[in-house]
């Protein structure tokens, strides 16, 4: 049975990663079979007034990581794979290549998307008879109307385009969790160390739902893992519109993910620059529990928010390496938790 506490780390974790690139299947051209249609609507969490937008277009974001990382997450467990085993590669080896995305005519209302094209290479993980990818689909805004997901630079102070929407089951509190999910050859071990729980995926695309079902006996409890499926060919997937800032950054070509922020060990470094801004933050870590760090956005007028940033922390959560707990600088902001 998945846990919530497991679940919770999960969905942030993958949330995370899938922010190392975007890309897609399709182009203009694309005349061939279909291999999988994803369809479905438009739900706005609140009035939205990019919902409405009539350069309204989705895009699928390809997981994919260097090789040093996918070995380690092959020999840790899922919680570790999910947080300290991108550590093992510089942020800068999480680029991930642009492809265009087609969608057809129902957009922005309803959309459908046929993926009638391999994936690129790139965007897979593994080697000749053997590779795996896995992806999400993210609505975004095209604002220069070019049809694809400009990225831009750690250096850049705006985004031309603006993603505005998250494929269904990103929320917590999801009742069904959906991932694209691309197999060639014979099964890659990456995808029996995420999705352990889930039947073997087929040669090709199909779509892996864990789904979940509201205790009867607790309604404001836990819901109750139901299990884990498998479908190909057609699969219904809700898109949410939501103002989040965390998935506009997603124009980045840098990840935003948090976990991969460089970490500084405060008792050991000079103050945060001027004109840096500061907040403190509680990081959950998966073994150690919770603990509060101090991010430092050294450009905050820069767009690209985690490209910037850096991690002040009084204990080393990767590797347990050093713990400065007792003993913080006079000038630590953020609330201490016992050594």
């Amino acid at each position: 049975m998945t846990t919530m506490m497991g679940r919770g780390f999960w969905k942030w974790g993958l949330l995370a990663l899938a922010m190392t690139g975007c890309g897609g299947v399709l182009g203009d051209e694309a005349e061939d079979e279909t291999l999988l249609t994803l369809e479905g609507s438009l739900h706005a969490t609140e009035p939205f007034e990019a919902g409405s937008s009539a350069h309204m277009r989705a895009a699928l974001l390809w997981q994919t990581y260097p090789q040093p990382v996918v070995e380690c997450m092959l020999v840790s467990s899922v919680r570790d794979a999910l947080s300290r085993c991108q550590r093992v590669s510089p942020r800068s080896s999480f680029h991930h290549p642009d492809v265009d995305v087609k969608v057809n005519g129902h957009f922005p209302n309803t959309f459908s998307m046929s993926l009638n094209r391999l994936p690129d290479p790139e965007g897979l993980m593994g080697g000749p008879g053997s590779r795996f990818g896995f992806a999400t689909v993210v609505a975004y805004v095209d604002g220069n109307g070019n049809g694809r997901l400009d990225r831009v630079d750690s250096e850049a102070t705006t985004s031309v385009d603006i993603v505005v929407g998250h494929q269904e089951g990103i929320q917590l509190n999801a009742l069904a969790e959906y991932t694209i999910v691309y197999r060639e050859g014979t099964l890659h071990p990456l995808y029996t160390k995420l999705f352990s729980d889930c039947p073997e995926i087929p040669r090709g695309y199909s779509v892996v739902t864990r789904r979940y079902q509201q205790d009867p006996s607790n309604p404001d409890g836990d819901p109750i893992y139901e299990g884990c499926y498998v479908k190909t060919r057609k699969v219904e997937v809700d898109i949410i519109l939501e103002a989040n800032a965390a998935f506009q950054r997603l124009a980045c070509e840098q990840t935003n993910a948090l976990f991969l922020a460089d970490m500084v060990r405060a008792t050991t470094a000079s103050l945060p620059p001027a004109g840096s801004s500061q907040v403190c933050r509680t990081y959950i870590h998966p073994v150690s529990g919770s603990e509060q760090v101090l991010v430092v956005n050294l450009h905050p007028e820069r767009f690209c928010t985690t490209a910037n940033q850096v991690v002040y922390a009084l204990r080393d959560y990767w590797n347990g390496t050093w713990d400065d707990r007792a003993s913080p600088p006079a000038w630590w902001p953020c609330p201490v938790t016992a050594p």
